[in-house]
């Protein structure tokens, strides 16, 4: 096992920078009324934030982190629960390593099947 060695402090900075950028994109799109601040983004409307920082930035990760076992599931599980106290949402500090696997996985089995083809050879 590869342990990664990340505070849940700073694994915090990341993923709160990537949600401002996510929250810019969706206001771009007219998604999410331009102004909101991610504090005053109701549950509903911040968790697929939330969900796309997270894959958004483990797809950023070497693929070795992501595809070997790691205590990635951990870092991300903690740093979402941890989450609750910046935006002010007591529903983050239930979020499970079931549905943090739920978000991972899809990049775990797409690096998967890139190495098993070692199409990354050919880049």
């Amino acid at each position: 096992m590869i342990e990664i060695k990340i505070t849940i402090d700073s694994a915090l900075a990341i993923l709160l920078e990537r949600m401002n950028m996510e929250l810019k994109i969706r206001q771009r799109d007219l998604i999410i009324p331009k102004g909101l601040k991610l504090e005053n983004l109701p549950h509903r409307q911040l968790m697929p934030i939330v969900e796309a920082s997270i894959f958004d930035t483990v797809f950023l990760l070497p693929p070795e982190l992501v595809i070997r076992e790691t205590n990635l599931i951990n870092i991300i599980t903690g740093t979402v629960r941890a989450l609750s106290r910046i935006v002010s949402q007591d529903e983050f500090r239930s979020f499970s390593s079931q549905r943090t696997s739920r978000i991972i996985q899809p990049i775990v089995n797409h690096l998967q099947i890139q190495i098993e083809n070692k199409n990354f050879q050919f880049n």
